[in-house]
């Protein structure tokens, strides 16, 4: 029911879903449908080899297009395949439930807010809700691979982190504090094995993608290499907190690559990693200089991030800023409790978002770890209720003795 509820819901986004140019994951999974590089992430003009955003995703992409072309059939695929995966992340929110808190409830809750609020924006061209739904498949599946704590358990779990990290390494904070909490939760026979033979999967599996990129840019990237050109366009001096302010104000069009002509120009003249070598050399000087300044978009940009303005959609903001709250009642409540999944959840709170206080903020960067705070603020919900029924039911009680009072029933 909520995968059906949920897919209704998201398929009424999908005309607002562009598919065009102006996208570096569409723009490399079309060149590399077409040429068979992970290059040009910008359409201005060939700016070469690539490691702009990370692997899995554009290569999907890819698939698609050489299946269907760049046509209406492919468009309609992504579009489909997204709603499945947004509904796919509505029904697994009570399985993750069961898991934390021994209660499917906090999970249908959560479920719920995500059907009846507009908590998620539909992007088709990125991997948001994919690394989303992935996590949630990860804890799932860690809990038995711990449990079971056989070298095999172990390579599969790595294998997974590593294959998260090529859709979007930001998802390593939370798997990594994910494995570790059930590692210290079950203490596994062999732990320190479980733990080397995971982290060797997982090495594994993102060694063909790094040598690829330090065959072509001779330097070590892990994934993806474009934080200075991030950090450069959230710290200048025209620069604003969120990318929907920047691209009001003129800021984020004119020190792009893929808007700004002399950006591009740089970028194909320098390649990609030095060109990012010095924009985050700038970025950072620009940083010393301006602290205050600096200390004023962090501060806004980590607001931004948990209750954002209302620029892009009111009802949006009003959504996420609830699934905020009530997840920081949840997890007070879980701490209160002495509940041990309080630690994982507070501790991914903590660390996942910090990369993303120093960039502009943007509704894409928090979709891969809103389920966090959902099932916290479904744990509070479900509190609220149970201690609301005893009350309700009181009032009903009261209610009825003051109409049996009455003359008329006399």
């Amino acid at each position: 029911m909520l995968f059906v509820a949920a897919a209704i819901v998201t398929a009424r986004q999908m005309a607002w879903a562009p598919l065009g140019a102006g996208f570096e994951t569409l723009t490399v999974a079309r060149n590399l449908a077409q040429y068979g590089q992970f290059a040009n992430p910008f359409g201005l003009r060939p700016t070469g080899p690539t490691a702009h955003v990370a692997p899995l995703y554009p290569a999907f992409l890819a698939l698609l297009l050489r299946i269907f072309g760049n046509t209406a059939p492919f468009a309609l695929a992504i579009d489909c395949i997204t709603i499945a995966v947004h509904a796919l992340h509505a029904a697994l929110l009570p399985a993750v439930s069961q898991l934390f808190f021994h209660d499917r409830r906090p999970g249908i809750w959560a479920a719920v807010v995500t059907i009846v609020l507009p908590a998620f924006m539909f992007f088709p061209q990125y991997e948001i809700m994919c690394v989303a739904t992935g996590l949630m498949l990860f804890c799932l599946a860690a809990d038995r691979l711990v449990v079971r704590g056989s070298v095999g358990a172990a390579l599969a779990a790595g294998i997974a982190i590593g294959l998260l990290a090529l859709l979007n390494p930001a998802s390593i904070s939370v798997a990594v504090l994910w494995l570790a909490y059930l590692l210290w939760q079950y203490r596994p026979a062999h732990l320190q094995r479980f733990v080397w033979c995971a982290v060797l999967a997982a090495a594994v599996t993102l060694a063909p993608w790094t040598w690829r990129n330090y065959r072509e840019f001779h330097k070590f990237i892990f994934v993806r290499g474009n934080l200075g050109l991030e950090l450069y366009i959230a710290n200048n001096d025209c620069a604003q907190a969120s990318f929907a302010l920047n691209d009001v104000n003129g800021c984020y069009p004119r020190m792009h690559p893929g808007s700004s002509d002399s950006e591009s120009r740089d970028y194909q003249a320098l390649g990609e990693a030095e060109y990012n070598r010095r924009r985050a050399a700038s970025a950072l000087a620009w940083i010393r200089t301006h602290p205050a300044r600096f200390t004023v978009l962090t501060a806004q940009r980590i607001r931004m991030y948990w209750f954002p303005d209302g620029d892009i959609s009111a009802p949006y903001a009003r959504a996420i800023a609830f699934i905020t709250l009530s997840g920081m009642l949840g997890m007070f409540l879980l701490a209160r409790r002495r509940q041990p999944i309080a630690l994982f959840l507070i501790a991914a709170s903590l660390v996942y978002p910090v990369l993303y206080y120093l960039v502009q903020s943007d509704p894409r960067y928090r979709t891969p770890f809103l389920w966090i705070p959902l099932l916290a603020g479904g744990y509070f919900l479900r509190t609220l209720s149970v201690g609301a029924l005893p009350w309700l039911q009181r009032c009903r009680g009261q209610v009825a003795a003051a109409r049996r009072s009455q003359p008329l029933y006399r």
